[in-house]
């Protein structure tokens, strides 16, 4: 198969969603041949809803969906010319033309979130319910006529954090509306912080233990440290508790912890919502200087522990205990591993000591399982930095970027990994755990990270990197496409001639038609950029001119 063809046959690559969300998601469709179907206002399940042709516009995750005609924020194959059958066009209502296995989708318009499913209504035949009644003297039979949609299905259910983990079924809730509202009230947490966790050893190390809270959420191998301190334990963690940068936290070293100038997630659960919180940790300063200093009261019980080893094993027995409700725990070992002998994906002996971690942490899970019936958790699995040499301090992405995952058996919390453009930060760690509390209403004001891994929060698009146009496509076009992005109505160039209609061969004819350039926004005698010129620009009016540039704004850069 050329690869031509093998990329207009996998639309999505690397946004697929899991194979058992895609097996779930044909479950829920009862496949049936689709009598009397209605393609306005449903899609039959038997050809996958490629018959559907309503006007759903919104991915079933809220998002709102991209014209099938524009490439901008997602270039793609999915267009009228190659699927001419298949309802596209100028619009950006769901369809399927290529035969995903869910259903009707669409590109969507938020640049961290390629494509999803539409929560477009299945048509059913009608079913009939046949009755028989007997008397002495007579037979009756009487038939019933019904009909049943997909979406009346139940799709909020809880399930049991142990059913996840043994049976691999977090499919099970992934069709789930973001407006769920979840049947369990006990919700519980369990936050673990593993000091200098490097990603890429996360990434290819057998960690079964980690790779059992991958499968149950949302995970992100590139998350970033906070960004206006060096990449040492005391901003680290002081913006992972507080979820903001140490410009506004005050900590800026290890030597400085207690300066906290912002609230941490222990404190604000306790006020928010009277949670009993319990603390292990390896690095004592966590407690010591951080979290007792800002509020003595706000731990219920605290443990120093002398190793890893000791540290997992009491809050073992506070899991096994069922007695808190939020427990933070503290490995010690990869950061002591990589200062002796190198923070190193490939080095055995940083190796091993993750290894052993995820040994430690499988107890810690093990636990949870056991008592975890009738409760919704969310477990969060991160770091404070990562690491290069023996070091971790210098600018460097291996310092500076590390995992993170958010695991829960909440049908609010997606399954798969964060883009790489939204890989997610440290600082995402209180505002996440706080929505799982309490909802967007918890969250405090003021955070610079976002919400991590639930399917019915929105996060905001993260900024440029230096340098990178910021793109106000209506106003101004990047100078890094040759203003080839702009969408905007001025209509002269810049010595001032009227300019041509690009539908209109006269004065001058052309080639730069819509059909020909089908996606450079041909529209009226707007100034544009379809084939690569300096800048945007149009033929004119002018018998004698043919075609100059315009004097579109320059957007800016961040």
């Amino acid at each position: 198969m050329k690869l031509a063809t093998f990329a207009l046959i996998l639309p999505h690559l690397l946004v697929s969603p899991t194979a058992a969300h895609l097996r779930l998601r044909n479950q829920q469709r009862q496949l049936q041949e689709c009598e009397g179907s209605d393609p306005e206002t449903c899609g039959c399940d038997s050809v996958l809803q490629n018959d559907y042709r309503g006007d759903i516009a919104v991915t079933e995750t809220g998002r709102t969906c991209q014209k099938w005609t524009e490439q901008s924020p997602h270039s793609h194959s999915r267009t009228v010319a190659n699927y001419p059958d298949k309802g596209l066009g100028a619009h950006n209502y769901c369809r399927n033309p290529d035969g995903e296995p869910g259903g009707a989708w669409c590109y969507t318009t938020d640049p961290g979130k390629r494509w999803d499913y539409c929560d477009v209504p299945s048509c059913t035949a009608p079913t009939t319910t046949t009755t028989t009644t007997t008397t002495s003297a007579t037979t009756t039979t009487t038939t019933v006529f019904s009909t049943t949609s997909s979406t009346q299905l139940p799709t909020c259910k809880t399930p049991e954090l142990s059913y996840l983990d043994e049976l691999d079924l977090r499919g099970v809730t992934k069709h789930a509306t973001s407006n769920c509202e979840t049947a369990l009230s006990i919700k519980k947490v369990l936050m673990i912080g593993i000091d200098g966790l490097r990603a890429d050893v996360v990434g290819m190390t057998p960690l079964p233990h980690i790779e059992r809270l991958k499968k149950m959420g949302t995970h992100s191998f590139w998350a970033d440290v906070q960004s206006t301190a060096n990449a040492v334990s005391g901003p680290g963690w002081a913006s992972m508790f507080t979820g903001v940068e140490p410009s506004t936290h005050r900590i800026d070293g290890n030597g400085d912890l207690k300066d906290l100038a912002s609230q941490t997630v222990f404190k604000s659960a306790k006020d928010a919502f009277d949670l009993k919180i319990a603390a292990s940790v390896s690095w004592h300063p966590l407690v010591n200087d951080i979290i007792n200093h800002e509020d003595e009261t706000t731990l219920d019980a605290h443990f120093l522990a002398s190793g890893d080893e000791t540290m997992a094993a009491k809050a073992k027995e506070w899991i096994l205990s069922e007695e808190y409700d939020f427990i933070f725990v503290d490995f010690d070992g990869a950061d002591y591993a990589g200062h002796s002998l190198g923070f190193d994906g490939y080095l055995e002996s940083y190796q091993n000591r993750v290894i052993e971690i995820d040994t430690l942490i499988g107890t810690l899970l093990d636990a949870v399982m056991e008592t975890s019936a009738g409760e919704e958790w969310l477990i969060v699995l991160t770091s404070d930095h990562g690491g290069k040499g023996t070091s971790h301090s210098a600018y460097d992405k291996y310092n500076r970027k590390i995992p993170f995952i958010v695991a829960s058996n909440s049908p609010r919390v997606d399954v798969g990994f964060m883009p790489l453009a939204d890989p997610g930060s440290q600082m995402d760690v209180l505002p996440t755990i706080m929505y799982f509390l309490g909802g967007e209403s918890a969250i405090p004001d003021g955070l610079d990270g976002q919400v991590f891994g639930f399917k019915d929060y929105t996060r905001a698009p993260p900024p440029p990197p230096p340098g990178a146009c910021i793109p106000d496509a209506n106003n101004c076009g990047c100078a890094s496409v040759k203003q080839a992005d702009y969408r905007g109505n001025i209509s002269v160039t810049a010595s001032g001639k009227t300019c041509q209609a690009w539908g209109s061969q006269t004065p001058h004819s052309h080639s730069r038609t819509v059909e020909n350039y089908p996606n450079s926004g041909l529209d009226a005698n707007y100034c544009r950029n379809p084939d690569g010129e300096s800048g945007a620009w149009c033929y004119t009016e002018d018998s004698s001119t043919r075609w100059e540039l315009c004097e579109v704004p320059t957007c800016d850069t961040a």
